[in-house]
C-alpha cells in the first residue's frame, strides 16, 4: 500500500474546500432564488452525493482501481465542471417552490432540480472516497487534510460573494476544484496538465467578463420581482456582502406606513424600496428635515402611541431595516436613539449612498448604530431605555405568512424578551407592530411569549399589557409597571381619533371592543383574555388550531405555527388549501421522506446485490452499517446544534456557521491525524473508551455553553471567535477518532467494505441532517445534543465488525 504523497493530500484538501464552499453558497443561492427553508435541502443533498459515490465505487471497484491516479484526476475534473454545469441547469429550470401548492407541473421539475444540484457532490465524494479506499492505512492523514480543507472552505464561503457578487461565486468554486484537480494530476502527462491550464484561463475569462447566465434567477413570486412588475418601477442598485443581497428600487408598490389611519390626511413622502435577498421589502423614506410637514403621517401610525404616553423617551430600535422607526423617534424629539441592526450593509448604505435621501439619519450624533445580531448587542448593552421598538420588516407582510416556519428567530424568544425587560426603564414601554394574519396565530404566540417573560420576572402580565388594532395591523405594548389610569385614557383617545380598535387594556369593557375595524366577532380580544388566564391558557395551547407555545432559545422557531395532529382541521380552516404543507414541520416531514427515499435508492439499494454475492456473513454488513451510520448521525447532530447555539454568542448566523464548521472540522482533522498513535496497539479497547468519552463530553457542553456565553459575550468579535475555537476543540478532537479508526480496522478485516462504510455514513447524514431539525422543532436543540451523545454510546456494540483476534494494529 503506497504512502500518500503531499500533492495528493493537497489536492484532497482543495477538493474538500470547494465542496464545503459550494454547500454553503448553494444555501445562499436557494435562499435568494427560492425561499429560506427550501435551501435546507443542500445539507442532505450533499451527503446524498457522497453516499451515491461510495455506492458507485463499491459496484465498480475493479474498474476504478485499474485507473489509479487517472480516476482521481478525472473525477476531480468532472467535479470542477459539474459546479458550473449544475448551476446553469438548475438556474435555467423553471422550478418555483412558491407554485408547488397550485401548479402540478412543478412536481415534474423536483427530481431533475434535485439531481442537477446534487451532481457536483457525487464527483467530489467519488474523489475523496476513492482516495480513502486506496490509502486506507493512511486514513488518519487523508481524513485530516479532508477536514482541514472543508473547514477552510466554510470560511471561504464568508467572502466568496464579495469580489463579483452572484456572478463570481460558482466560478471561484469551480476554479478551486480545478486547482485540486491540478495537484491530483501531477503524475499525468504534460498534455493533460496543459489542458488544465487552458481551463484555468477560460475560467479566469469567465470571472472577469461575468456573463448574464451567472446571475441568480429569483422566483417571480418573491417581493422584489413583484415590486418591479409595477409600471415605472426601476432597480436603482444592488449590493452584496457576506450575508445578504440588498436591492434598492423605485416602485409604486413601495408604500410603507404599517397600519396608517384611514382618516389620516397625510400620506408618506417618496420612499425607496429596500429588499433583502429578493424578499422582505422594506422602505427608506425621503427626509428633507425633521420639521417637514410631510412627516405628519407618523402621528397617524399605531406605533406612535408610546410617544403620546412618554415625554421625549430614550429609544432603542431593533432591526429597523429602512429606518422608519428611527425616523419616527427623531420626529418625536427623542434625545437618544440606539439602533441594533444585524445586517451591516443596511446602515452602511444609509450612511453613504442613501444618506442625502434619508436625511443623514444614521450620521446624526444622537443616533448610535450597532451592527450586530440584536441578542448579542443586548447582552453587551448597559444603558436603559424608555421605549424599545421592534421594527416591522416587510411591506407585503410576507414575514408574517409562516413561510419561515423552520427558520430560527432568537429575537422572539422568552429569554430575549426577559433581557429586554432588563434594558427597559421602570416606567418604559416596549412596542411591537405586526400584520394581522387570520386565523390568528402569530398574534397569540407573541402574546403568550410576553406573558411567559413577564411571569419569569415575577410580574403580573394583566395590568402591564395593552394592544390596539387597525385595519391591517395589531400593536402590542408592554410595561414593567402597570398602565396608569391616565395612560389608559390617552390610549383610548388616541384610538378614537384615528379609528383604531382597542384590543386590550387592564380595565377594558365589552362595549369598547370591535367598533371601527369590525370582525365577525372580537376574536383577537377573546384570545387576549384566554391567554391571560393561566388555566384557560393551558387549554388553549393544547386545543387551539395553531401552535401558541412560547418560543425559547432551545426551540427558537417563532413562526412554527402548525401542529401534526391538527393537519386535517388546518386544511379545512384554510379553505382546503394545501399551502401549509410546504411550511414549518410539514415541509420538514416531506423533506425527510424525500431524503430517506432518495438515499435508499441511490446509496443502499444498488448495494443489496453485493451483500447477497459476498462471501462475508450478512452480520458484517449490518455491523458496519450501524457503526458508521451512528457516527454520521452523532456528528451531524452536534454540528447543527453547535451552529445554532453559537449564533447568540457570535452575533450572526454566518459567523456561527463558519466558526463552528471550521473549528469542528479542523479539530476533528487533528484528532484523526493523532488517532493511530494515541490509540496504540490495542485500538479496539481504547476506541470503546473514546466513544464513551465523546458521549460524556457532548453532555457536558449542555451545561458548559450557557455560562461560557454569559461570561464572555462582551468581548470583541475576534476574541470571541478565538475563544469559540478553543471551546469546540476538545470535543472536535475526539470526534475525529472513531471514523478513521473504523476505516483502518475495517481495512485489516475486509477492505472491500470500506465504500460500504462510506455510504452508510453518508446515508445516515442525509437522513439525520433533516431529522435533527424535526427533533429541534418538537423537543429543542438540547434534545438533539442528548441524542448525539446517545449515538456514540449506541455505536459501542457495533465495533465488533473489527474483531480480528486482537492482532496488533500495524
Amino acid at each position: 500500500m503506497e504512502k500518500p504523497r503531499l500533492s495528493l493530500l493537497a489536492g484532497i484538501s482543495f477538493i474538500s474546500a470547494a465542496t464545503l464552499c459550494l454547500q454553503v453558497s448553494l444555501t445562499r443561492y436557494l435562499s435568494i432564488s427560492q425561499n429560506y427553508h427550501f435551501a435546507f435541502l443542500v445539507i442532505s443533498l450533499a451527503f446524498l452525493g457522497y453516499g451515491a459515490s461510495g455506492t458507485f465505487l463499491t459496484l465498480f471497484r475493479r474498474r476504478t482501481e485499474k485507473l489509479n491516479d487517472r480516476f482521481l484526476s478525472l473525477s476531480s475534473l468532472l467535479f470542477s465542471l459539474a459546479v458550473l454545469l449544475s448551476f446553469f441547469l438548475s438556474n435555467s429550470l423553471p422550478f418555483d417552490f412558491f407554485q408547488l401548492p397550485w401548479n402540478k407541473r412543478q412536481l415534474i421539475y423536483i427530481l431533475p432540480y434535485y439531481c442537477f444540484l446534487g451532481l457536483p457532490f457525487f464527483f467530489a465524494g467519488a474523489t475523496i472516497s476513492f482516495a480513502l479506499t486506496r490509502l486506507a492505512k493512511a486514513a488518519h492523514k487523508l481524513y485530516f487534510f479532508d477536514l482541514l480543507g472543508a473547514g477552510s472552505g466554510s470560511f471561504l464561503a464568508v467572502v466568496v460573494f464579495l469580489p463579483r457578487g452572484e456572478r463570481g461565486v460558482f466560478v471561484i468554486i469551480s476554479g478551486l476544484a480545478l486547482l485540486g484537480c491540478f495537484f491530483l494530476s501531477l503524475r499525468r502527462r504534460p498534455l493533460f496538465l496543459a489542458f488544465l491550464l487552458v481551463l484555468f484561463a477560460a475560467e479566469a475569462l469567465l470571472f472577469f467578463t461575468s456573463p448574464n447566465w451567472l446571475s441568480f434567477r429569483i422566483s417571480p413570486f418573491k417581493a422584489l420581482p413583484q415590486a418591479l412588475k409595477y409600471p415605472q418601477a426601476t432597480l436603482c442598485l444592488t449590493r452584496w456582502n457576506s450575508v445578504s443581497r440588498l436591492d434598492i428600487i423605485r416602485s409604486p408598490a413601495v408604500r410603507f406606513a404599517p397600519g396608517l389611519s384611514l382618516v389620516s390626511g397625510q400620506q408618506p413622502p417618496v420612499q425607496l424600496g429596500l429588499s433583502l435577498d429578493g424578499g422582505d421589502l422594506n422602505a427608506v423614506t425621503k427626509v428633507s428635515s425633521l420639521d417637514d410637514p410631510g412627516l405628519d403621517f407618523l402621528s397617524s401610525l399605531p406605533s406612535s402611541l408610546p410617544y403620546f404616553l412618554l415625554s421625549r423617551p430614550r429609544v432603542l430600535v431593533l432591526e429597523p431595516r429602512g429606518g422608519l422607526d428611527v425616523l419616527e423617534a427623531l420626529a418625536f424629539q427623542a434625545p437618544k436613539v440606539a439602533v441594533f441592526e444585524s445586517n451591516p450593509l443596511l446602515p452602511y448604505l444609509l450612511r453613504n449612498e442613501l444618506a442625502s435621501f434619508c436625511g443623514d439619519l444614521y450620521n446624526r450624533p444622537d443616533v448610535k448604530v450597532v451592527s450586530a445580531h440584536p441578542r448579542a448587542a443586548m447582552r453587551k448593552e448597559n444603558d436603559s431605555y424608555d421605549l424599545i421598538v421592534f421594527g416591522l420588516t416587510d411591506v407585503f407582510g410576507a414575514a408574517a405568512t409562516g413561510l419561515h416556519g423552520i427558520g430560527e428567530n432568537y429575537l422572539y424568544t422568552v429569554e430575549s424578551f426577559v433581557r429586554l425587560l432588563d434594558l427597559l426603564s421602570p416606567n418604559g414601554i416596549i412596542s411591537l407592530t405586526f400584520y394581522l394574519l387570520p386565523p390568528p396565530r402569530q398574534e397569540a404566540k407573541i402574546l403568550a411569549t410576553w406573558i411567559e417573560a413577564l411571569e419569569r420576572k415575577q410580574l403580573d402580565p394583566a395590568p402591564r399589557l395593552a394592544a390596539i388594532r387597525t385595519w391591517g395591523t395589531l400593536s402590542l405594548f408592554i410595561k414593567k409597571e402597570p398602565f396608569s389610569g391616565q395612560e389608559i385614557s390617552r390610549l383610548k383617545d388616541f384610538c378614537r381619533e384615528r379609528l383604531f380598535d382597542t384590543v386590550y387594556h387592564p380595565v377594558i369593557k365589552q362595549e369598547e371592543l370591535n367598533i371601527y375595524n369590525q370582525t365577525d366577532r372580537p376574536v383577537y380580544e377573546e384570545l387576549f383574555l384566554l391567554l391571560l388566564n393561566s388555566s384557560s391558557r393551558r387549554a388553549l395551547s393544547k386545543d387551539y388550531l395553531f401552535e401558541v407555545k412560547p418560543a425559547t432559545d432551545n426551540r427558537p422557531f417563532f413562526h412554527d405555527y402548525y401542529k401534526w395532529k391538527k393537519a386535517k382541521a388546518t386544511y379545512r380552516v384554510l379553505g382546503k388549501n394545501l399551502t401549509f404543507l410546504f411550511e414549518g414541520k410539514f415541509v420538514l416531514g416531506l423533506l425527510l421522506f424525500q431524503a430517506g427515499l432518495a438515499a435508499f435508492i441511490f446509496i443502499l439499494l444498488p448495494l443489496s446485490g453485493l451483500k447477497q454475492d459476498s462471501p462475508l456473513p450478512q452480520r458484517n454488513f449490518v455491523l458496519v452499517f450501524f457503526y458508521f451510520g451512528l457516527l454520521g448521525a452523532a456528528f451531524i447532530f452536534i454540528e447543527i446544534t453547535l451552529i445554532q447555539k453559537f449564533i447568540l454568542f457570535l452575533g450572526h448566523p454566518l459567523f456561527s456557521v463558519s466558526t463552528v464548521i471550521f473549528s469542528l472540522l479542523f479539530s476533528s482533522g487533528l484528532g484523526s491525524l493523532s488517532s493511530k498513535k494515541m490509540l496504540g496497539k490495542n485500538p479496539m479497547k481504547r476506541m470503546r473508551a473514546c466513544l464513551f468519552f465523546c458521549a460524556m463530553l457532548t453532555l457536558l457542553y449542555l451545561f458548559l455553553l450557557p455560562s461560557f456565553f454569559e461570561r464572555h459575550v462582551g468581548l470583541s468579535l475576534g476574541l470571541k471567535i478565538v475563544f469559540s475555537l478553543g471551546l469546540i476543540f476538545p470535543l472536535g478532537f475526539f470526534m475525529g477518532f472513531p471514523f478513521p479508526t473504523g476505516i483502518r480496522l475495517l481495512e485489516q478485516t475486509n477492505s472491500k467494505l470500506i465504500p460500504w462504510a462510506w455510504s452508510a455514513n453518508a446515508f445516515s447524514t442525509v437522513v439525520h441532517s433533516v431529522l435533527a431539525h424535526l427533533i429541534a422543532l418538537s423537543a429543542g436543540y438540547n434534545a438533539v445534543l442528548v441524542l448525539a451523545a446517545g449515538g456514540y454510546l449506541a455505536a459501542l456494540p457495533f465495533l465488533r465488525f473489527a474483531y480480528h483476534g486482537n492482532k496488533p494494529d500495524p
